[in-house]
């Protein structure tokens, strides 16, 4: 080899290596998410890693949230929160009030036997006796629903029905500058074994 084939080789050898680091990285990525069905290549069957272990992910996400982020005692520790029962009564006020005007303001004979100053107390008692239930109703409403709310199961079942291209968007939408990073950081380290092994190229010519 002459002089000048050995200063190409030196020059192109990092950016070869370069572009191998960055390819199988790049492949890797790629097979996060692909093939999403299985295929078989010389005998050699291949899945992607979150088709293949979708459930299982799915499984932990659910158990995760339900553990850490949510579950049914947040929901019913809010519900039983004082404050969350005065709104609650708020709201029942409105409603019975609105309930009591549009009724017998539409009837002529209920408005002449039942004024307005009765109307507000008969208003009044429905509004205190609900307010007062508030609690019970929300304490038999949750003892009911306790068996049957299951966020984790519900999560689960969610990311189970994902199709896989909507959730490949979704983790690219989270984490594609993560993903090009281990891209690009498979080329710089391509190129750095190159460099060494072109230091290694020359030290054995100069020895």
């Amino acid at each position: 080899m002459n002089f000048d084939s050995q200063i190409y080789l030196y020059i192109l050898l990092p950016f070869v290596a370069a572009l191998i680091g960055w390819f199988t990285n790049f492949l890797a990525v790629r097979m996060i998410f692909r093939p999403r069905r299985e295929v078989c290549i010389l005998g050699i069957r291949f899945i992607g890693l979150l088709p293949k272990r979708k459930s299982d992910l799915a499984e932990k996400i659910a158990e995760t949230v339900e553990r850490e982020l949510i579950s049914y005692k947040d929901i019913r520790t809010i519900a039983e929160n004082p404050e969350f029962h005065d709104k609650t009564g708020a709201l029942i006020k409105t409603k019975i009030t609105h309930f009591i005007d549009e009724k017998i303001s539409s009837n002529p004979l209920l408005t002449m036997f039942l004024p307005r100053e009765m109307t507000d107390k008969i208003s009044d008692l429905l509004i205190e006796e609900f307010k007062g239930s508030i609690p019970d109703i929300i304490d038999h409403l949750f003892s009911s629903l306790e068996g049957e709310l299951n966020f984790r199961d519900i999560i689960r079942k969610k990311i189970e029905s994902f199709d896989m291209q909507r959730l490949e968007k979704i983790v690219y939408s989270i984490s594609s500058r993560e993903l090009k990073s281990i891209e690009y950081l498979g080329a710089v380290l391509g190129f750095i074994v190159g460099m060494v092994q072109v230091g290694i190229l020359v030290i054995g010519v100069s020895s």
